[in-house]
This record gives C-alpha cells, structure tokens and sequence, in this order.
C-alpha cells in the first residue's frame, strides 16, 4: 500500500510552487499523513523568500481549502510538521545551500521527485538549456552521492517524442532524434552553448549598439536621461538577443524532429540523465498535456495557463477564426490529479533499470482533435464570454483548412496590414490616424497572436504517434483496491464531454481559485501621483486664449480691436488642425511666439495667473487637488502648455511636466525645444518621470478632457475623464472609466468662443 510505503519516508521536491507541483503538495498533505517530511526547494522571488512564496503561493492556493477546512485552526501547525521550505535555487551551484542543509538531505532523503523546468515553447535557447538540462543534470548529480542512494524521478513531457509518425513505446530515448538523426547528448549541449555564447558576441558589435542607441533616443526624445538611454539600448540588446536565441534554438529543433526548444531540451535532459545517473535509480514519468483536476483536490481545480487553454479562451474570445490541426488527430490532455497520483506510485519503486512511465489518455481513452473543438463550441454557444459592452460573443465555426492554409491567409493579412501601418505612419499625428492606427494595431494583434497561436501549438495538434501507457496501467492495476480509488488514475473512466462541459470549461472560464490581487492600504508618500491636465481639466480655458490675452496686454488699446479683427478668421484653421492632430495643432501655433522676449514672456505668465487664470481655475479641480495632497499623493501638473504660462501654478502641485520653446540669441524661435507633449509622446514623458521618481503608475490617478490625451490616461490605473469631449467620452464608457463633469467657472465654451470672450474683455 502506498500510505504504508512512504511511512517514514522523505521526499525532496522542485518545482513546487508550480501548478503540478502545488497539486503534489497537496495530495502528499492530504493522503499521505504517514509520511515524515517533504523537502521543498523553493527559489526566492524579488518580493518574497521562499518560505513566503510557499506560504502565499502553495499553501494560499484553492487547492488546499478542503484540507484547511477538514484541520482547521491545525492546518498551519500541520504543514509546518510536514514541510520543510529550503530556499536555493535548482539552477546555482549545490542548489544553492549551505553545508548543514546539503548534510541533512543527504542523510534523510529517500525520493527526489525533480519537476521544476522551463515550459515556456518559444523559450530563448539559454533559458531552456539552464533550465531543463543544467538544472537537472545539477541536481542529480548531488542526488546520486547521497546516503540513502535516493529513486530520481525526472518529471518530463511524453512530447518528447517529437514528430515521429509510430507510437511512441514507454522506454528511455535511443541514439537518434525522432527524425532518425544521431544524436550525442553532451556534444550536443556543447554545441547549444557554443550558439548562446555566438549570439551574446554579435549583440555587442558597435554597428548594432550605434542602432540601439539611436532607437532609444528616438523613442525618448527630450525627456529621456542618458541613464535612461543607456538602458534602453541594453533593454534592446537582450531583446535582439532573445529573438534570436528563440529563433536558433527553434530551429534546431525543429531539424531534429521536434515541435519546439521545450520538447528538444526535455528530451536531451533525460539522455543526460541516463548518462550521469551512476547507480542511483531511475524513473523518468512523462505526462501529456496537463489540465484541470478530475477529481482532487476537487473537480475543476486549475492554476496558471495550461497549454491548451489559451486557444479554447482564444476561439471563445473571436479571436481565433480558424486553427490549424488535423480533426482527426489525438488531443492527449490528462487531468493533473491522474499525473499527481501516477506520480505517488511511481515513486516507491526502485528499479535497477531505468523505468519509464507515460501518463496519457490517446491509447485508452483518446479524444481527437474535432471532438474537442465540438464540445468546445457547443459549450460557448450555450455559455458565451461577453465583451466590452456586455454582448455575447459569437464563437467562430472551424473548417479546418490545414496549417498551410491557415498560416498562408494570417501572413496576406499581416502584410497587407503592414502597407497600411507605413501609410499612416507618414501622415500628420492626429485623432483621425490615431483612430486608424489602433483598428489596425487590433487587427494586426488579432492576427499575430494567431499566427504566434499556430506556430507554436499547430504542431500539438497534427500528432500522429500515440504515446502507449501499458506500463503506466500496469502500475495503476498494481495497486490495492482501495487504493485505486484514493490514488486514481484509471484514464479510461474519464468522460471528455462531462468532464469538459461540466467542469474543465467552467473552472476555465470563471477561475473560482484564482487568488485575487490584493489592494495595498498603507501607501508611502510618493509612490502614487495625481496627475492632472491643465487646459480644460485644470482650468476652463486653452493655449490660443491664453496667447490672445497675452498678445492683447503688449498691445495699446486701440490696436487691440484690429489685431483681433485679423486673428479670428484663424481660429476656424487652428481649431480643425487641433481636430485632426494636438501635436500638429501645437507645432503650428506656437510659431506665433517668434521673435518674444523669454523674460518678458515669464513676466507676462506671472501676470495671467491672477489677471486670467485664477477665476478659470474649476473649483472642483481644486477640492482635488487637496484631496489628493491630504492623501500623501504626489500632485503632477502634465501639459502641452508652455513652461512660462505654468510657472506660477508650481504652488498648486509637486511637480510641473509640459512644453517649451526654444531660444536663439535670446529669442524664441517659435519652435519647441523637444517633441510636443501630446498624444503617446505625453505618456512617454509621464513613463519617465514615473521610473525617476519611483511612482506607481498602475495605483496612480490621472485627469484629463481631450482625445488626446487617452495614452496617458491609459497608463495609469485609475484613470478619469474630466468634462471629456465625445470621443474621449465614447472612450471612456468603453473602457468603464470614471467619468465626472466640473463645473465652469465664468468661461465660454468653445476654443473659439473662449478667444473671442476673452479678448473682448481685454478692448
């Protein structure tokens, strides 16, 4: 019997605070009581120490309600009998303990269940290759001189069959890859490492880094540091590196016949592990593709994303239109329970032979590719996502053209859509190109992520082989009747399309477990901004009312009627540039101070906040302010304005960000020192100061009226559109934002209305 084999027994763990892993914790707790410790090597996170991560995210977990309900206020004291939390890391040198730790496994440890790795199918060839090889090889290589000579169970994949067209036989790797090509495992890993070390050279020649560092400043431009800068260009250099380590590694593996650099370095950590094993006993256990629990901890219990989830969520999103795969083709999906308990009996063995278990369902139980995408469907159909807007979403039908097909449409779209994006790149910054650019960003997202979607899992769902599980069932029927009901993983009693409907799809759609994002109360001063746009948010009133009232105190009073007279008929062009783009509106207009004083424009700012400002200024955007001063916000006023018009509002915030011009022998030239601070340029600005001054703008508010201004609005996490024109209003309901309306304080409405009011209180 199981609880009878592992009394007294000690287990080492990885990958514990992982989806898998979280279930075996469980179920050890849970079933196994007998048991005397479980080691698990948890690697610290920036914001927490491993014996906080396991608190929070092993033991926090949904998983363990039951058992918190059935132990009560004893949970705690329990687990902390059973679990031992070491903190290290797979990947670093004797995994990163100290002596007296190492001491103490290499006496107690009697099963070292190995199941940490990198998942990730598009991982950069250096990540998978530390992750799964090193990582493991480091491991057993410790293991393998222990006291107690420990069983090695290495948690695989059954994919690492690659793209072989025969069933795939539950029995270690051979010489060869899957499409017949010898293979030597540590020459390999050499060469692998020899590509890594190629890539990081050629990111570090002069030529590419004078690239970066143009780009950097490009996307920067005036409000970019040059620390700033100098991460940016090495930001970008990791990012050409990744690209293509990705690419190098993929196609690697590919030409050995497998899908991808997940399935290759899985399959070469267990030559590895065949290799170095000495005489410590081996078992290797490959799940398929693992989803949501069957039966335990309880029905529909999930964590994270699964392999196949993010296509179901995809098609029931719209998203995805077609999927290419074979509909006649295995989908061997096993619930994590089955992998879980297969596991358990698995890990009282110690064979003098390497053991190879393949906990799938093709064999026994298989369901095909169409089957999933019909009961999929006939699910969404009765139980839709909604959008936005609260309607149903209409899930695609699939006519399952095939992966040539799919890919070749998705690439005429995204060239077509390419031509479209440089067109408008070259026209004038605007709400209308803005408008264009993000459709046509959406659809380029749209098609992107379904290229991404089958490139990556087309593969997954053209398999030929099925992976036998004769041993695995052997070891299931092995067990004692009882036994069989408390450690189960009989796959051929499960039903897909109950399963499925019933439980999987709900628990995927609604995700009951899912730990919600705590809100932190105790804010310090400074980590969350109030910013606020001046114009039409602050006070009641816009650039070109402030220039005529300017213009109109440096002239005489009778002058004033005919400069006016002259400059009204420009209103109607300034206000359709602005229409069609702030930038370009700001560019243009502020052309009109050429040729002024700097210290006579200062003079003549200082001189509007008390003769123009101050009764434009919204009472309500007052009370704000103070608000968020009382609450230890950092008040930030962010404005395309120019600096010497906001000057004297410097009492009101913390911090003032917006335009200026620049200066020639003493004289504006009508031309911006930098880009003008409106659109995407404004929140690159706000990014900026944010990473300076330490902010969080995902906790931060921000104030705004204009179109214009929704980028900013947008990267923050509580946005607020103030007295919004219709398209930012539009916007704002569409995006569910607060939407408030402050009163005016004795100004006309209209840009041009504003002008003409306010000059005509100047004659």
């Amino acid at each position: 019997m199981l609880g009878e084999a592992y009394r007294d027994k000690k287990i080492l763990l990885t990958g514990g605070t992982g989806f898998l892993g979280t279930a075996l914790v469980e179920k050890v707790l849970r079933s196994l009581p007998d048991l005397s410790r479980l080691y698990l090597l948890v690697r610290p996170s920036r914001e927490k120490g491993a014996a906080v991560r396991f608190e929070k995210d092993v033991l926090g977990s949904a998983a363990f309600r039951g058992l918190r309900e059935k132990l009560g206020e004893g949970f705690a004291e329990y687990a902390a009998d059973k679990v031992r939390v070491l903190e290290g890391d797979v990947h670093a040198a004797s995994l990163g303990l100290g002596e007296e730790d190492l001491a103490e496994l290499s006496r107690e440890v009697d099963v070292v269940i190995h199941s940490a790795a990198s998942v990730v199918f598009d991982a950069p060839l250096d990540a998978a290759v530390d992750s799964n090889v090193r990582g493991t090889l480091g491991l057993l290589k410790l293991a393998r001189g222990w006291e107690k000579r420990p069983l090695f169970m290495h948690i695989s994949t059954a994919y690492v069959a690659g793209n072989r067209k025969e069933d795939a036989p539950e029995e270690p790797p051979g010489r060869t890859s899957p499409n017949g090509t010898p293979l030597d495992a540590p020459e390999e890993v050499l060469d692998l490492e020899a590509v890594v070390e190629e890539v990081d050279r050629a990111s570090q020649e002069r030529a590419l880094l004078r690239r970066f560092e143009t780009e950097a400043r490009r996307e920067l431009g005036m409000v970019g540091e040059e620390e700033e800068v100098a991460g940016r260009v090495d930001q970008l250099r990791r990012a050409w590196m990744r690209e293509r380590l990705v690419e190098r590694g993929t196609r690697r593996a590919q030409e050995l016949g497998w899908n991808d650099v997940y399935t290759f370095t899985k399959s070469l950590a267990e030559r590895m592990v065949l290799r170095e094993r000495g005489e410590a006993p081996l078992v290797i256990l490959r799940p398929a593709i693992i989803e949501s629990s069957h039966r335990e901890p309880y029905p529909g219990w999930i964590q994270g994303t699964r392999m196949a989830d993010p296509i179901i969520m995809a098609f029931a999103k719209g998203i995805l239109r077609e999927f290419p795969g074979d509909p006649n083709s295995y989908v061997d999906i096993v619930p994590v329970d089955h992998v879980v308990n297969a596991i358990l009996a698995a890990g009282v063995r110690r064979p003098e032979e390497p053991e190879v278990f393949q906990v799938a369902s093709g064999e026994r139980n298989p369901i095909r590719y169409r089957d999933l995408y019909e009961i999929v469907r006939e699910y969404f159909l009765e139980n839709p996502l909604r959008d936005s807007g609260g309607r149903p979403v209409q899930v695609p039908e699939w006519s399952f053209p095939g992966r040539k097909r799919v890919e070749g449409q998705l690439k005429t779209e995204l060239a077509v859509l390419n031509v479209a994006g440089k067109v408008l790149a070259r026209m004038p910054e605007g709400h209308m190109v803005s408008d264009a650019r993000q459709r046509i960003a959406r659809a380029e997202k749209r098609a992107r992520m379904s290229l991404y979607y089958s490139r990556i899992y087309g593969a997954y769902a053209n398999m030929t082989a099925t992976f036998k599980t004769g041993r695995t069932r052997a070891l299931y029927e092995a067990l004692p009747g009882e036994e069989r009901e408390a450690f189960f993983f009989d796959i051929t009693r499960v039903d897909w399309r109950e399963w499925m409907q019933g439980t999987h799809l709900p628990a995927l759609t609604t995700r009951p477990n899912r730990k919600k994002r705590k809100t932190k109360t105790d804010e310090r001063p400074g980590e969350v901004a109030a910013i606020f746009d001046v114009d039409g948010t602050l006070v009641g009133s816009n650039v070109v009312s402030y220039f005529a009232w300017l213009r109109m105190r440096e002239l005489p009073p009778a002058l004033r009627p005919l400069w006016l007279a002259a400059f009204l008929p420009k209103i109607p062009y300034y206000w359709g540039l602005d229409k069609i783009s702030r930038a370009h509106f700001n560019r243009a207009f502020y052309k009109n101070y050429a040729g002024w004083k700097p210290y006579r424009a200062r003079q003549l700012g200082h001189e509007s906040f008390s003769g123009f400002t101050l009764n434009r200024i919204f009472p309500d955007a007052l009370e704000r302010l103070r608000e968020h001063k009382a609450a230890g916000h950092r008040v930030v006023l962010l404005s395309g304005a120019l600096d010497f018009l906001l000057e004297p509002m410097r009492d009101l915030a913390d911090d003032v960000l917006c335009a200026s011009l620049a200066e020639e022998n003493g004289t504006y030239t009508g031309e911006l020192s930098g880009a003008p601070v409106a659109g995407d340029a404004r929140a690159r600005m706000l990014a900026s100061f944010a990473r300076r001054r330490n902010l969080d703008l995902s906790r931060s508010f921000a104030y705004a009226d204009s179109i214009s201004d929704l980028p900013m609005l947008e990267a923050v996490g509580n946005p607020v559109a103030v007295n919004p024109d219709r398209r930012l209003g539009a916007a704002a309901k569409d995006r569910g934002w607060r939407v408030e309306h402050w009163s005016k304080n004795g100004t006309a409405g209209g840009l041009a209305g504003g002008v003409a009011g306010d000059a005509a209180k100047k004659i």
